[in-house]
């Protein structure tokens, strides 16, 4: 549910008004039907959560109340927790706090650069007894640790969408199978000028979806250029620049044969004829233009006087697709930049997903 400014703060309520409905449909003992039987008795001691109960209720909608309702009872009919079962759920608070810590001394060597892409959870459960065990030597024991637990059903991680209608969905990453993304292709308009992006196409699970490459600053600045997944089958959300040349360095591609994007600074406000002719051979090449060269390096110059943003994004996502396609590694990469939004990498740990 990652948000940004206000958004932030309505996932932030909106995640423990789940924690604590969780905590009302097991003091119940039955299915919810009402926001209503959330309540200070309800919820008594078995949610921890960073946002009071009333401010939640206060502050969020009937789309809200009806998705946490839907939420919490499809949780508890997939692990079948009856009376006798007891659990705690958790928004932030200590325990949450020493899983990622956790995490975090694994960081820099598993090539995840958010907490939410090794683990999405949005809230934890965990039975009242557990305790949490830190120290393990590699992440693949810590990795298998937080699996045993999960299937164990000591401790789970709970990562959640907004369901403003009808009944929630849930479905388990990183239990075994990896989720798998296939290349469909890429879109780039015939008209060199028209947009500053270009798309990787791919299919999951039967269904289509797009990585849009581009700039997503206002201004020709290198640090934003990154990917955006869209599509129903992942988690979307942008995908750092970093993150999208990693995917090719990781499929065998060459940082050579690569334009990493700081090293095209010198070509933002002072363009070479050499890179200037180098794009539009790998433009005529991707969009099938049935423009000359001569008449494409004209418009080319042209766009670029008007408009340096457009030409350092739409550079540096040509130059990407033209190498990987080049280098025949677009399935490895797409994968890749699929199963890193899907928080879904060889080094992410297993969570269920509820939308």
């Amino acid at each position: 549910m990652a948000q940004s400014g206000a958004g932030a703060e309505v996932t932030a309520l909106a995640e423990s008004l789940q924690a604590y409905a969780c905590a009302a449909r097991q003091h119940l003992g039955k299915p919810l039907s009402s926001i209503k039987e959330v309540n200070a008795t309800s919820v008594k001691s078995f949610a921890e959560c960073d946002r009071p109960l009333k401010r939640c209720l206060d502050e969020l909608d009937g789309d809200w109340y009806h998705s946490v309702i839907v939420t919490a009872n499809k949780i508890f009919e997939d692990f079948d927790i009856g009376r006798s079962d007891k659990y705690k759920f958790y928004r932030g608070g200590d325990l949450v706090s020493e899983i990622y810590s956790e995490f975090s001394r694994f960081r820099k060597q598993s090539g995840i650069t958010g907490d939410d892409k090794w683990n999405p959870a949005d809230i934890w459960m965990a039975k009242p007894n557990f305790k949490f065990q830190d120290g393990w030597p590699t992440l693949t024991d810590y990795n298998n640790y937080i699996f045993h637990e999960f299937m164990s059903r000591n401790l789970v991680g709970i990562s959640l969408k907004k369901v403003p209608k009808g009944q929630a969905t849930s479905k388990i990453f990183n239990e075994g199978e990896p989720v798998i993304a296939t290349w469909n292709g890429y879109k780039l308009g015939e008209n060199m000028a028209d947009s500053k992006d270009i798309y990787l196409k791919y299919k999951s699970d039967g269904k289509e979806g797009e990585i849009q490459l581009r700039n997503f600053s206002s201004r020709p600045v290198t640090s934003s250029w990154q990917g955006e997944v869209k599509g129903k089958t992942a988690a979307g959300g942008k995908i750092g620049g970093g993150v999208v040349m990693q995917a090719a360095l990781e499929a065998g591609i060459s940082r050579n044969d690569l334009m990493i994007p700081n090293a095209f600074n010198s070509q933002i406000q002072n363009s070479s004829d050499a890179t200037m002719k180098e794009f539009v051979k790998m433009f005529k090449e991707l969009s099938g233009s049935k423009s000359s060269e001569k008449s494409l390096l004209l418009e080319l110059k042209e766009t670029i006087a008007r408009d340096k943003t457009w030409w350092m994004s739409k550079y540096l996502g040509v130059h990407y697709v033209y190498t990987i396609l080049r280098k025949k590694k677009q399935e490895e990469v797409v994968k890749f930049i699929y199963q890193y939004a899907s928080s879904a990498t060889k080094n992410s740990s297993i969570f269920i997903k509820y939308s």
